[in-house]
């Protein structure tokens, strides 16, 4: 259960504390008292979206929190844990949400950050909210075909056939696709040839642009390289001002030293490793400078090459990688076009073979939904029985769309159309409930469903706001039983204008507007008592001063109070 709220600068609302109890809560008042303004405030905690122009002139944030009581089940606890967030044993759920100007919205489930879409989906599992008009909502078929599929408990069967769906639906996408027009084809065909032919004839290698341009520097630089060649192998010579015969002379004058002071051994060996190796450079060198050559001839070759490697790159690069990857994607999609007939034949296979077993699943689907259809209508009949409909029939109607080849069309909900229909009175036929049904008569359509499936659900918490729309005298005497009954196994918030109803609550709340200097704000007291007795006594009358008006509503108030 919500065992209180607390809202801070909420639309007319300063700051309020509510406090709630189990059974039948209703909250009663004058009409623009801010009943629905307090609803609102349970959304924004339970994760609806709500804009910014809530929060109250004059401030910059509007808070509510709330705190919950209700079962942990398997079901909850493993979104939680799917979720990475806890419920605190042994404590209430406290769930908070502010929202700021041009800023994002703050919530946190027992003092953990959630998002707005966690917040909604957590709440999910404990309150069902009912709001002032959701009831035109019967109005749409798939707001039927999706009531039936929650009785059912079909959400896991959905999932999996919307994955068939898309599958199917590539699979349709990939035969067109190879269906296209033979011109539009062969444009292809010649295309991918083209752009085959031209990588392979230039048979591109890693790496060979640079070795090309390395090349090429060579070859443009062939005489000054030569020259350098010759004077460093000069300097490094064995002549007698060459650097070998320097570092010759040192180490033997190194080596007398060492033998006369020995700590010089290790000096002395370092300098014959340097002379062995600038020998050996001097050897590279010199047969490095030996095994060049100018060709012109293979100057113009490199360049030639160049220019090819530059022109297939700038088509259809840049880089190796980049090549290979237009090669190789091109010969796949030639391949598939050259072998047209044979791949279309696949494709098509392909599709009709899941078409089968998407229309074999959503057979299945459609015979889970009809089962399930037969008992929602027999339990809707019972409720609506209950809520002042005796002679009402309930039924939900099958059927199936269809192509102009007779075969059937499935959507990514299956083969169904799916619609409500109604008799609300003895001896007519049931017909769509969308042209038949008062709004009162909707009003309890759509309570009678939320009841069946929230019970199926067990979800412990059910707000109706005004669900009384169009509904008086005797039909709001049953609906008020029929919603007391309902609170024995869960709590139930209620916003009425009708004393029938308020008449059995077991807490109820009065919303009064007032202006206190020169604001107007919205405020929330718990009544008992006499203050109950003349509240009820205004809902009945608009009057409570008369003494026949405060009997009535107090012999209404014990009377109803002994139907708990």
């Amino acid at each position: 259960m919500i065992q209180h709220l607390t809202i801070t600068n909420f639309a007319l609302i300063d700051k309020v504390r509510v406090e709630f109890s189990p059974g039948l809560n209703v909250l009663t008042g004058e009409t623009g008292a801010g009943k629905s303004i307090l609803i609102g405030a349970l959304g924004l905690v339970l994760g609806s979206k709500v804009e910014s122009e809530v929060i109250r002139t004059g401030t910059e944030e509007a808070s509510v929190t709330a705190s919950l009581d209700a079962p942990r089940t398997e079901e909850l606890l493993s979104w939680l844990e799917e979720n990475g967030l806890t419920w605190p044993n042994d404590e209430a759920l406290v769930l908070q949400r502010a929202i700021r100007h041009q800023k994002r919205s703050v919530s946190l489930a027992s003092g953990q950050a959630v998002s707005r879409a966690q917040l909604e989906q957590l709440t999910g599992f404990l309150v069902d909210l009912h709001g002032q008009h959701e009831h035109q909502s019967l109005f749409s078929p798939d707001r039927h075909r999706k009531l039936l599929d929650q009785y059912a408990g079909l959400q896991s069967d959905l999932l999996e056939f919307g994955v068939r769906f898309q599958a199917l639906s590539q699979a349709k996408k990939d035969w067109e696709s190879l269906v296209s027009s033979e011109t539009e084809r062969e444009q292809d065909m010649f295309r991918l040839t083209q752009i085959v032919t031209e990588i392979e004839k230039v048979g591109t290698r890693p790496g060979e642009e640079d070795e090309l341009k390395a090349e090429r520097q060579r070859l443009d630089q062939h005489g000054k390289l030569t020259d350098s060649l010759l004077q460093l192998e000069q300097s490094l010579s064995d002549g007698r001002h060459g650097a070998i015969s320097q570092v010759r002379f040192a180490r033997q004058a190194l080596g007398t030293i060492a033998t006369i002071d020995e700590r010089w051994g290790p000096e002395e060996q370092r300098l014959e490793n340097a002379l062995i190796e600038i020998e050996d450079i001097c050897d590279t060198l010199h047969r490095y400078r030996l095994g060049l050559s100018f060709q012109p001839e293979r100057l113009e070759e490199v360049n030639d090459r160049l220019a090819q490697v530059h022109a297939v790159d700038r088509k259809f690069g840049p880089g190796w990688e980049s090549l290979q990857k237009t090669l190789s994607e091109s010969r796949a999609r030639l391949s598939l076009l050259e072998n047209f007939a044979s791949e279309r034949e696949r494709a098509e296979q392909e599709m009709n073979l899941q078409e089968k077993d998407l229309i074999q699943a959503a057979m299945v689907l459609s015979e889970k939904r009809q089962k399930a259809a037969k008992e929602l209508e027999a339990a809707v009949q019972v409720a609506l029985s209950d809520l002042g409909m005796p002679h009402a029939v309930f039924r939900i109607g099958f059927q199936r769309k269809l192509a102009e080849t007779g075969k059937p069309v499935c959507t990514p909900s299956g083969l169904d159309q799916i619609e409500f229909l109604l008799s609300a009175n003895a001896g007519e036929s049931p017909r769509l409930l969308r042209e038949t049904a008062s709004g009162g008569e909707l009003s309890r359509v759509m309570l009678a469903l939320k009841t069946i499936l929230s019970e199926a659900d067990n979800i412990p918490i059910l707000i109706f706001d005004e669900i009384d729309t169009g509904i008086g005298g005797e039909i709001g005497l049953a609906l008020g039983k029929y919603l007391k009954r309902l609170s024995r196994s869960k709590q139930v918030l209620c916003v009425t204008h009708l004393a029938s109803i308020a008449s059995f609550a077991d807490c109820q709340l009065r919303v009064e507007k007032s202006v206190e200097q020169g604001r107007t704000q919205t405020t929330v007291t718990a009544i008992e008592g006499k203050e109950r007795v003349r509240e009820v006594a205004r809902m009945l009358s608009g009057n409570t001063a008369t003494e026949a008006g405060l009997h009535h509503a107090e012999e209404l108030i014990r009377r109803n109070s002994l139907q708990g």
